[in-house]
């Protein structure tokens, strides 16, 4: 007994183990060939609803015999939960069993199927509907019936008696409760469903999308976001996903953008979206597997990203999808260069604007898996690869043959000129290595140089952004005043550095355009606070997949007097080297002027500089003359209610006033925190330079100015007239 325990036991283990499990990369699903995605979560795990396509490799049209049901915690790790198939609704007919949508309601998960109509009195593609108590299997027609048939709307007529413009079938379910149904192929309608979910709730209506620059095809899906309303679905044929927006699930609708170009090998493209763990997911199908097509497709996933406005950031096709990281080939030649394809050509060139076609998806060597082996797949062209053919390397889709397995697999090992980076030979022949050719095309050739060693040399990096980091987590600004902000993406080795940057309220600080230091990797704007209150900015990766926040708050004039402070002025009387240093506190980019009078009322010192990013601010210079006794220090700037007053002491061979440590001997090596009495005066003071009769409403800072010059000019007009006498009294 107890032996044959143990032998049910290890058959047990044995079934379970032979459970299809998928890892994504992309395709996500890659032991079956799989369409039209749609998913649900359901108890933190994601439930994934497909067509199962088992056409032919040369078919010429769709095979869905059922559609299969897959489970995952991550998205990344897909388990195969089981099939339903399309003879569940025995009214159908055909392997017909085409796009359809789940959703749950009240503990019960709802399958909305397109299904082809056995009966003739209502001819062509229906619409069915199941139901379960699980969302992973033991789904049973809720109707015994159609709930849509080809009668119930108005038939484009290309279509013929034999119509298909009821498939696609999309649910969404309200806030308030109320449960929609959008569906159509040429022709998009929809109907509300009464609260058993399988009875349409009034007349179906015809819908029209505002401003679309193609026509509506077909694959209808309905999410919402942020309170807005969002229709994605296929426009034109071969189909191109976009997108359309209203404030109500009902429209009117009005057509957005694009939201991924058309398919590589596919002309049609069916998506969904889904939100899992507060991200955002773009569920869709290519024909990326081996001797994948039009009818034989396969379910991958990328990252949604929203902008700020609500709109959605175009998508692209990724062989990494959203668990994996793309590479860059970079040569050791010309390290200027990196591998990319062009138009389908391979070439050793700059990175352009456009990255993605110099970004490699990096898997286990298609013919041997062992250690160092590797096929290079195209980010932006999965199912495509590197493969030799003779002395050229070329970008083809996996056919599924051996010998494109072996033409597709090369060995890495110590890079020919640098050990630190890396060299690849074929797997056939040693002695042939990935080569940047004189023409900067990219091939395969023997090396017998140092410069031929380099040729061969690659450095194989991580091309994507992990992270994006802001030099400043949050910062206080007053009305009017600027800052400098700064991004840096990493790792070093991404190939676009660049990042955006966003105020989520515009009308408390606004930035300015930025700016990308290429030897930094730093993007920089400048901020500045316009009105009182708080607002974040937001720093995003071009590819929309990573962002960092600063929150920014912008003080009134009056709640937060603008005042310089820690004054600290130094004299040396040996090197006549005077040094002023001060903060105009949460005030970068501000000019300071300063003004230096000695104790015969003379100008010592005048001069302006802009404070730091944390506002402080540093004078230094040499008095010009030596004169023993105190002088007068001014320090202002623009908008300042305050202009700042002190002094310092100079004798002429007397020890230092103050030093790198701080203050010495004497009465000026002054500092706020010490006396702050006695710091400031007021601008409407009898000793305040900030205002007079000629520079009335200037700042102080254009007001000094100003009262110089005048000074100046008073001097030179005086010393004129008394020539002037002078010269007369002698003609006398």
């Amino acid at each position: 007994m107890k032996k044959t325990i143990i032998m049910l036991l290890m058959v047990l283990l044995m079934i379970g183990s032979f459970v299809p499990i998928s890892k994504a990369d992309n395709p996500v699903i890659k032991d079956n060939f799989s369409a039209d995605p749609a998913a649900i979560v359901h108890d933190g795990k994601a439930y994934l609803y497909t067509g199962h396509d088992e056409a032919a490799t040369n078919g010429d049209f769709f095979v869905l015999k059922k559609w299969s049901i897959y489970s995952s915690s991550d998205l990344v790790n897909w388990k195969l939960e089981g099939y339903m198939p399309r003879t569940e609704f025995e009214w159908a007919t055909g392997d017909s069993a085409w796009a359809s949508q789940a959703i749950e309601r009240d503990g019960k998960f709802y399958w909305y199927v397109t299904v082809d109509n056995s009966d003739q009195n209502a001819p062509g593609f229906a619409l069915g509907v199941a139901v379960s108590d699980n969302p992973a299997g033991g789904f049973k027609d809720a109707i015994g019936g159609p709930l849509v048939i080809s009668t119930d709307t108005e038939n484009p007529e290309n279509m013929g008696s034999d119509s298909w413009d009821d498939i696609d079938p999309t649910v969404y379910i309200d806030d308030d409760g109320q449960a929609y149904l959008y569906w159509g192929n040429t022709h998009l309608y929809y109907a509300k469903l009464k609260e058993n979910m399988i009875e349409l709730d009034g007349e179906i209506h015809k819908v029209d999308i505002k401003n679309m620059p193609g026509t509506f095809t077909e694959a209808p899906f309905l999410h919402k976001y942020d309170g807005k309303y969002y229709l994605t679905y296929a426009m034109n044929y071969p189909e191109e996903l976009v997108y359309a927006m209203s404030d109500s699930p009902t429209g009117p609708w009005e057509y957005k953008g694009k939201l991924m170009d058309t398919l590589d090998s596919s002309g049609t493209s069916h998506q969904a979206v889904l939100e899992f763990e507060d991200e955002w997911y773009f569920i869709y199908h290519t024909a990326a597997l081996p001797t994948g097509g039009n009818y034989r497709r396969s379910v991958a996933i990328e990252k949604l990203n929203y902008n700020l406005d609500g709109t959605i950031q175009k998508i692209t096709p990724t062989a990494s999808g959203i668990s994996d990281a793309s590479f860059s080939l970079k040569s050791y030649h010309d390290q200027s260069r990196y591998v990319r394809h062009l138009n389908g050509d391979l070439r050793v060139d700059p990175i352009d604007t456009n990255s993605l076609d110099s970004r490699w998806h990096t898997v286990d060597g298609l013919a041997n898996n062992g250690e160092d082996f590797i096929s290079f797949q195209a980010e932006n062209k999965p199912g495509f690869y590197l493969v030799r053919n003779g002395s050229d390397i070329e970008l083809k889709k996996h056919d599924g043959t051996d010998s494109f397995k072996e033409a597709a697999t090369f060995k890495k090992v110590p890079g020919l000129a640098d050990s630190n980076w890396a060299s690849f030979h074929t797997l056939n022949d040693e002695e042939l290595y990935l080569y940047q050719r004189d023409n900067f095309t990219f091939g395969v050739n023997a090396v017998d140089s140092a410069e031929q060693n380099g040729r061969a040399t690659f450095e194989l990096a991580e091309a994507d952004v992990t992270e994006v980091v802001l030099d400043k987590t949050s910062l206080t600004l007053e009305e009017g005043t600027s800052t400098t902000l700064h991004a840096k993406v990493t790792p070093n080795t991404a190939l676009n550095k660049k990042v955006s940057f966003y105020s989520s309220n515009s009308d408390v600080a606004t930035i300015s355009e930025s700016t990308y230091d290429a030897k930094t990797g730093q993007t920089s704007i400048t901020l500045k606070g316009k009105t009182a209150g708080s607002t974040e900015i937001i720093a995003v990766t071009e590819d929309g997949n990573y962002s960092a926040k600063t929150t920014v708050e912008v003080k009134r004039h009056e709640e937060n007097p603008i005042e310089i402070k820690d004054v600290v002025i130094s004299s040396h009387s040996k090197s006549k080297e005077i040094s002023i240093e001060g903060i105009l506190k949460n005030q970068s980019g501000r000019d300071i002027t300063v003004k230096v009078e000695d104790p015969n009322g003379n100008f010592a010192y005048l001069d302006q500089t802009t404070t730091n990013d944390h506002g402080s601010f540093a004078f230094d210079f040499i008095l010009k003359d030596e004169v023993n006794g105190v002088f007068q220090v001014s320090i202002g700037a623009a908008d300042l209610e305050k202009v700042y007053k002190s002094s310092f002491t100079y004798t002429i061979d007397a020890p230092d006033s103050g030093d790198k440590d701080g203050p010495g001997k004497g009465d000026s090596p002054n500092k706020d925190k010490e006396n702050p009495g006695d710091k400031a005066e007021s601008a409407t003071d009898k000793n305040d330079d900030s205002k007079n009769k000629d520079g009335k409403g200037l700042p102080s800072t254009a007001t000094s100015m100003f009262n110089y010059l005048v000074t100046g000019a008073l001097l030179i007009v005086g010393g004129v007239v008394t020539i002037f006498m002078r010269k007369r009294k002698i003609q006398e």
